[in-house]
């Protein structure tokens, strides 16, 4: 677990970092100059192209961290024959995309007609994202996160608020913005190919012969069967904004992605840890290590609500401010409930740990296949059902709804078959903690000036929760860090 918090620390400060540039790109740069339904096309197209990739890379990610371990002493070989079977995986996606062509544009249509004109641009996004998830993964499995973290969380972010400055300079039109949007992550992937040929990682050989026939048909198989658990995952949180922006149009979407951004700052504490935690569980199954990864299991899950537990308080709290310190935010104020409803389902996600992790790599990984495919069912009929009555925060109250019980099925489930549950009395004292920092807020009066509030309030907030933290001992790992960060609270 050292490994996780030390590695984590380093992803958790790149992953705020690029919160704060994401914050300045979605809630001042974007509203500022660009119209609700360009926002909302940009969000589009990248959610588009994220979704459709998980369906093209057709499960090949995870098995990168399932089998790596296998072939670490010939990695580079090993990752370049995933590359090559991904090419054939995305022109099989590409031959069926091309097919049902016409159903799939026809539903954007009616609402997001401009969205149709980007089809193309869509797919050239759609096959970058495939070639950088994969990359990415394997450099995590490697146990090397921050080169792919920095350029997805920093700089592709920050060069996607230089590319809307000069399209407000008058030096691009909005087609062209799409377009150089598409090629900033073409030239992220192209310094991480860089960056690990740098490091020996990628090598110009191919060996098909590395692996048994055995070997092949088993990873064959676990691909295929990730291919409908991955797919479906990304589904779940992806599938919402697209309704959005069919149901309802591209100006809902800007509304809806901005507030949904906002609520996913609670979740970057679980990014970093199951990032780091991921591959080290994927070795304690193949040691049938059961005691680690149990460990692994509890202190991940209460780090994680720990964390999110603060943050949510943070961001609920402030949101009086935020949305009168944001440009036109008198607009985007109508996604508040987005952002406490999706929230509270992310605090909640964040709550049961690395459980899909656990049985991902887990000989019951099936079952996870079938649960996923079941709640991307759900999630698109409730969304079919609630954007039309509430509109955007219809889809919120589906993203949420399926978060909640994704996670349950997922804990009985494990539980019962393998007798490990995360839990313990010290989630019990986190809830008091939050409830207590949350009653602080209420009596904290709101001040005239905006950011004078939201300093004067978070500092207070965090400093109530961080004492209480230390003084209750509840996470060794939390007060470790609070004492070497804030040397005047610790403990005597």
């Amino acid at each position: 677990m050292g490994v996780i918090i030390r590695q984590s620390i380093a992803t958790t400060i790149i992953a705020y970092a690029g919160v704060l540039i994401g914050y300045i790109n979605l809630m001042y740069l974007y509203p500022r100059f660009l119209t609700p339904e360009q926002v909302g096309l940009m969000r589009t197209l990248q959610d588009a192209a994220i979704l459709m990739a998980q369906f093209a890379q057709f499960g090949l990610a995870q098995s990168i961290i399932r089998f790596l371990p296998k072939f670490s002493e010939q990695a580079g070989k090993f990752i370049n024959l995933i590359l090559l079977a991904a090419l054939a995986a995305f022109a099989l996606f590409l031959a069926l995309f091309f097919l049902f062509e016409q159903t799939i544009l026809g539903y954007f249509q009616q609402n997001a007609a401009d969205f149709v004109h980007y089809a193309g641009l869509v797919l050239w996004m759609t096959f970058i994202t495939v070639v950088s998830t994969l990359l990415e993964i394997y450099s995590r499995s490697l146990l090397q996160n921050i080169l792919p973290n920095l350029l997805k969380e920093i700089v592709a972010r920050l060069l996607l608020g230089i590319l809307v400055l000069i399209y407000f300079k008058g030096w691009l039109d909005f087609q062209q913005v799409m377009v150089f949007s598409v090629l900033i992550y073409a030239f992220c992937l192209l310094i991480l190919i860089i960056g690990l040929a740098l490091q020996g990682k990628l090598v110009l050989k191919i060996d098909s012969g590395m692996m048994s026939p055995e070997t092949r048909k088993e990873l064959i198989t676990f691909s295929a069967l990730s291919f409908a658990g991955t797919a479906g995952l990304i589904v779940i949180g992806k599938v919402d904004s697209m309704m959005v922006a069919g149901l309802l149009g591209l100006a809902p979407v800007a509304i809806y992605t901005t507030s949904f951004y906002m609520a996913t700052v609670i979740e970057i504490p679980k990014r970093a840890i199951t990032q780091v935690a991921t591959p080290l569980i994927s070795r304690g199954f193949e040691k049938n290590d059961t005691a680690e990864i149990a460990k692994i299991y509890h202190k991940a899950a209460l780090n994680q609500f720990l964390l999110g537990s603060i943050l949510f308080i943070g961001v609920v709290a402030n949101l009086h401010s935020i949305f009168l310190l944001m440009p036109k935010g008198d607009y985007y104020e109508a996604g508040r409930w987005v952002v406490i409803i999706v929230g509270a389902g992310k605090l909640v996600d964040m709550l049961f740990g690395p459980n899909s992790e656990l049985i991902v790599y887990s000989k019951y990984y099936r079952f996870n296949i079938v649960l996923i495919v079941f709640l991307s069912v759900m999630i698109v009929t409730l969304n079919n059902w609630l954007i039309p009555i509430y509109g955007i925060m219809g889809a919120a109250m589906g993203a949420a709804i399926t978060l909640i019980l994704f996670n349950l099925v997922k804990f009985i489930f494990i539980w019962r078959v393998t007798g490990l549950q995360p839990f313990s009395v010290s989630f019990i004292k986190v809830a008091i903690i939050a409830a207590g920092t949350w009653g602080l807020h209420l009596v904290i009066p709101y001040f005239s000036s905006p950011m004078t509030d939201m300093v004067i309030r978070s500092a207070a907030l965090s400093l109530l929760f961080g004492i209480m933290v230390l003084v209750t001992g509840i996470s060794p790992e939390a007060t470790d860090i609070l004492s070497k960060t804030f040397p005047f609270l610790r403990r005597k």
